[in-house]
Parts: structure tokens; C-alpha cells; sequence
């Protein structure tokens, strides 16, 4: 009996410490359900983007929508590029929590309004709206760098990882699920005039519901985790000391690329190369199984492509609940990273081979697009999520603001050209013979993934720890913690003997100052 409840303890170990100890959960709940969103509502459209361009009548076919819903895409990451940074330094200034929530606001007006979009330049500047207002990502990693320590910090941003991955998941399956629900379920929804107008609002609706939930449940629960000075001045001079701080954040930032703290920099731009990789293939795989099975496609439909992304999120979860702690703890945050990035190289260039199937039935395609989805999902964990332990252990916490921020610019300014490249890239290589066939274009992307192998070669083995702050014991490692905390008490013992030796010194009498006059 009692080894049966052992072995059972072993399994169920990894449900049962999902949630990192030391971690305040009532801070880390919001915090999950935002990273989960902002992912969500990004990706929502991606499952679509080729039929909103088509059903825009911007193209007639749709082996030609890859171009246009590049341009789609894109603008989100535009309008992302501009902001991330001024957001990442206005949220090391006026503190994480009031962005954040700014962040929300944002995300829900400008959700609705690309829903509602009724032509193509609407949901362009809709898209590109929600990327400006939108910094989350880079405050919340901030946030929970704030509050994780050295023991936890790697399980902290591993579940980032999954929140992300989820949310690009279960968003593309949302997108694909209800989006034309007019023409997906006629029997349900084809005598509603309203969906026939606007064909994109049902996901759009679902991302907005869940996001105002996100909101209150912040607004509820998270407080600022550092001290903020208080700027009791007025507006102008508010935005006249925050331009400043921008201005002297972007100096210390190119300084830092040609001094011995390059480390941070480099993993923001490794950051951005591998997470601009990930979205590329995310976005080429659904164009590659929406275009015919004579240029190399699979002719499926919406729907089709949602259950794959569906099915990718099994991946996620059981990477992060059983695979991903041992693996960081065996092999440390940056030899799991180049194990991701490294494995990223072959698994870019298995979907258009998964083609040569098509004959043998719809069942054996399945079974492998199905294994497929989630072991590329496991290496893409072990590649992200490690990524951002990297970026966050290589300053101390008073930069962590400002990395994060950099780090999501540079992304946004890699995934606004990213898809620019990758999807007419697709387009064009439908249209071609070997080897500039479909092949060529996943085979580039797999160029990408490589690169951030090579560049983990520049990092220190130091990295694999997070760098403390001054007097910060709790990111000490425990001997330097003892010093320190034995040296403030040796100043504190030091303080109070001299305190005692005056006390005890005697005040002179009358008598004994009249005797010293005589």
C-alpha cells in the first residue's frame, strides 16, 4: 500500500507544485491570466488573417492572401516596436502596476474595434493600435522578475512560457473556431445579418470578455512590488522627467553593448530572434495547410487548421508539468537553451514533408501532425522560457523594466518584418519547383533558429544565475549572504557599544565643577 502511494505522490508530484514556492499566488494568478492574454489576443488572428483577405476582396484566391496578411500581421508588431521600450522605462518610473493596467484598457478598445473592422485598411489600423497600447509582456516578465527569486525564478518564467504558448494556442483555436461563424454554422448563425457584417467579432468578443475579467481581478489583487517616488508635480513636467529618463535609459543601454554587460543585450536580441522564428512558422504552417494539395498544401479549412493548434497545446502542458523543471535543473537555463534552439533547426523543416502523406489517408496525416505539433511545442519551451531566465538573470532588478521593454521592441521590430518576408516567402514558393519549392521557405526560417544557437556561445556560464542587487540578501548566494548579514551586524554591534560607552560616561557635578574652578 505504501509504495502505491508512492508511486502515486511521484506522478502527481508535478501537479501538485506547479505554482513556485515563495511566490505570492494571490500576485501570480493575474499575472499568469494576463501573460495568457496578451498572447491570446495577439494570436487570435493568425489562424484567419488569409480568409479576412479574401473575404475583403483584396485577393482572389487564396493561395494569394500571403502578402497581404503579412501586412496584417505586421502592423500589430509596428506599433508594438514603438512603444515597448518608453513603456518598459515609464514602468521602472511610475511603477508596473498602473501600465499594466493601461495595458488592459488598451487591449479591450482597441480587441472590439478590429472586430468590428468592415474592410481591410480597418483592421490594419485596429491591429496596429492594439500593438502601441499594448507593452504587457515585457512589464509583466518585469513584475515577475520583481518578485521571484534565485530558487524560483526558473519555474517562474517557465510558466510565462506556458501561458504564452497556451495563449497562442488556444487564441489561434479561438480565431479558427468562431471566426465566419455565418458560414462555419449556417444552421446557428446564417439568418443573423450582424455576422455576415462583421465575420470577426465572435473571437474577438471572447478576447475582450476574458481580458476585462484579467482587469478586475488586477486591479483587485496586484499591488506595485517596488517603492515608486511619488512626482508631486504637474503633468507636463511628469512627461518632461519621463522623455529624460527615456533619453538616459537609451544611452546606458548602448554603453552597455560595448562594456562588460553586453550579456544583457545579447540575450535581448537572442530573445528576439528565436520568439520572431517561433511566430514565423506559426504563420507559415496555417498558409501551408490552407493552400491546395497540388503546389504541396493540404486544402484545409478553418476549422481543420484549429484542431492541429488545439492539439499543439497538449505539448505545452505536459513540457511544462513533467519535462521542462527536471530538464533546467539537470542541464541549467542556458545548455537547455541551446538544446531548444539547436532542436528548433531540424523540427522547422519537417511540415512540408509531413505532405508526402497525403496519399495514405487522412488518419496516418493526423496521427503525425499530431506528434509532430507537440514535440515542436517542447522544444520550443525549453528554447523560450530559458531565454527569458537568461534576459532576467543578467541585470540587477532596477534595469529589469528596461531590458524586458527593449527586449519586446526588438521582438516587435523582428516580427513586424518577420512575417513581411515569411508569408510572401510562402506564397512565392507554392508557385516554384524544387528546391525553391515550399521546402525553401521553412528552410530559412530554420536558418533563424540556428543563429540563436551560435550566439548562446557568448554567454557566460554566470548567466545561469540571477545577478544580485546591492544589499538584496534574498538573490545572494547563501555564503556571500552570510558575509554580508554578519557585517551589518558586526556595524550594528559596533554602533550600540558606542552608544553604551557614552551613556555610561558620568555628568559632572556642581561640587566637582567648583572644585575644578578653585
Amino acid at each position: 500500500m505504501s509504495k502505491v502511494k508512492l508511486i502515486l505522490q511521484n506522478i502527481f508530484s508535478p501537479l501538485l507544485h506547479v505554482l513556485p514556492k515563495g511566490f505570492p499566488k494571490k500576485k501570480l494568478i493575474p499575472l499568469l491570466l494576463l501573460s495568457f492574454l496578451e498572447s491570446m489576443n495577439k494570436n487570435s488572428i493568425t489562424s484567419y488573417a488569409g480568409f479576412l483577405v479574401v473575404d475583403f476582396h483584396v485577393v482572389d484566391t487564396k493561395n494569394q492572401a500571403g502578402f497581404y496578411s503579412g501586412i496584417f500581421d505586421s502592423s500589430f508588431y509596428v506599433g508594438q516596436f514603438l512603444s515597448s521600450f518608453i513603456l518598459g522605462i515609464m514602468s521602472d518610473t511610475l511603477g508596473r502596476r498602473p501600465l499594466l493596467l493601461f495595458g488592459c484598457l488598451g487591449t479591450i478598445v482597441c480587441t472590439l474595434s478590429l472586430g468590428f473592422s468592415f474592410n481591410y485598411p480597418w483592421a490594419v489600423v485596429s491591429r496596429f493600435l492594439l500593438g502601441l497600447v499594448n507593452g504587457n509582456l515585457g512589464v509583466i516578465n518585469a513584475f515577475m522578475g520583481d518578485l521571484s527569486t534565485k530558487e524560483n525564478r526558473t519555474q517562474v518564467f517557465g510558466l510565462i512560457g506556458l501561458m504564452n504558448g497556451c495563449g497562442m494556442i488556444v487564441g489561434s483555436t479561438i480565431g479558427a473556431y468562431l471566426c465566419r461563424p455565418a458560414i462555419q454554422y449556417p444552421s446557428v448563425f446564417g439568418d443573423i445579418q450582424f455576422f455576415h457584417t462583421f465575420p470577426y467579432i465572435l473571437p474577438n468578443i471572447v478576447c475582450v470578455s476574458l481580458t476585462l475579467i484579467a482587469f478586475i481581478l488586477s486591479v483587485i489583487f496586484l499591488q506595485e512590488p517596488r517603492t515608486i517616488e511619488k512626482m508631486n508635480c504637474k503633468w507636463y513636467v511628469v512627461i518632461k522627467i519621463i522623455i529624460t529618463k527615456v533619453l538616459v535609459r537609451i544611452k546606458d543601454m548602448i554603453k552597455m553593448c560595448f562594456s562588460k554587460e553586453y550579456i544583457g543585450i545579447l540575450t535581448c536580441v537572442m530573445n528576439a530572434i528565436l520568439q520572431c522564428s517561433c511566430g514565423m512558422v506559426w504563420g507559415m504552417i496555417p498558409l501551408l495547410m490552407m493552400a491546395s494539395v497540388d503546389v504541396g498544401g493540404f486544402g484545409w479549412e478553418t476549422a481543420e487548421i484549429g484542431t492541429f493548434l488545439l492539439i499543439s497545446a497538449v505539448g505545452i502542458i505536459i513540457t511544462q508539468l513533467f519535462i521542462y523543471k527536471p530538464v533546467v535543473n539537470l542541464l541549467k537555463p542556458l545548455w537547455t537553451n541551446r538544446l531548444g534552439s539547436s532542436g528548433l533547426f531540424f523540427m522547422y523543416n519537417v511540415p512540408p514533408c509531413i505532405h508526402y502523406l497525403y496519399p495514405y489517408g487522412t488518419l496516418l496525416l493526423w496521427i503525425i501532425f499530431g506528434f509532430y505539433s507537440a514535440s515542436l511545442q517542447t522544444i520550443m519551451q525549453f528554447a523560450l522560457s530559458t531565454n527569458q531566465v537568461l534576459v532576467g538573470n543578467s541585470v540587477t532588478k532596477n534595469l529589469m523594466g528596461s531590458l524586458f521593454g527593449l527586449s519586446q521592441s526588438l521582438l516587435a521590430f523582428l516580427r513586424l518584418i518577420g512575417p513581411l518576408v515569411s508569408s510572401p516567402l510562402v506564397a512565392w514558393t507554392l508557385d516554384q519547383k524544387f528546391p525553391f519549392n515550399i521546402h525553401f521557405a521553412f528552410f530559412v526560417v530554420s536558418l533563424i533558429a540556428l543563429l540563436v544557437f551560435v550566439l548562446s556561445w557568448f554567454l557566460p556560464k554566470s548567466i545561469n544565475e540571477p545577478k544580485p542587487d546591492e544589499h538584496d540578501y534574498s538573490q545572494l548566494p547563501k555564503d556571500e549572504e552570510d558575509v554580508e548579514m554578519k557585517d551589518e551586524q558586526h556595524k550594528e554591534v559596533s554602533i550600540n557599544k558606542d552608544t553604551q560607552e557614552i551613556e555610561k560616561e558620568p555628568t559632572p557635578t556642581n561640587q566637582e565643577d567648583k572644585d575644578n574652578n578653585e
